[in-house]
């Protein structure tokens, strides 16, 4: 927006921090999409537990469904971790996309870092995801429970800046400065 308007007035003003969408960008996020359909098939396949439960006659509290949500991001964030610090240095999504994940001093990532980097990126948002879907189903916002209400106030935030990092700047999102990792384009 600054560089249009300092077009439009015909001056030849920088462009401030940010005013541009990052080249890999567009990359990411269609990786990223990918990726999902990945973690769904993982969500999907966590579907007999739930039908087991139930039909032993397991209590479907909230604790329980809490705890067994917390299945689905876990597998899915030691998948990423795996693949990311395996010799392609990529989830199925990013090699597809062509990019890799290094580390910040351009190294191949070790797990325990893919491992913090994707539990930043997947495992944390999902699951406080599901902790505001579990509240909401039980009566959370109703009764004004404290635990559905901050899951409600971090999930929101905390995906727009993941998503706006990403896009602006330098491109390296939350999970990347966390990590100590970058994403690139695979040489």
């Amino acid at each position: 927006m600054a560089q249009v308007t300092a077009e439009r007035s015909g001056s030849r003003a920088a462009p401030a921090y940010g005013d541009r969408v990052h080249p890999l960008a567009g990359a990411r996020a269609r990786a990223y999409l990918l990726d999902c359909g990945v973690y769904l098939g993982i969500a999907a396949a966590t579907v007999p537990i739930g039908v087991v439960a139930q039909r032993a006659g397991w209590k479907a509290d909230r604790s329980w469904a809490l705890g067994t949500s917390a299945l689905p991001p876990l597998v899915a964030t030691v998948l990423a971790a795996r693949q990311e610090s395996g010799p392609r240095a990529a989830t199925l999504g990013k090699r597809r996309q062509g990019l890799v994940v290094r580390a910040a001093d351009g190294s191949a990532p070790r797990f325990a870092r893919c491992l913090l980097r994707d539990a930043v990126k997947i495992g944390v948002p999902w699951q406080l995801g599901h902790v505001v879907a579990i509240g909401a189903a039980y009566g959370g916002f109703e009764r004004r429970d404290p635990l559905t209400l901050a899951a409600t106030a971090l999930t929101y935030p905390l995906l727009a800046v993941m998503a706006l990092a990403t896009t602006r700047g330098s491109g390296r999102a939350l999970h990347d400065r966390v990590a100590g990792t970058r994403v690139r384009r695979a040489a």
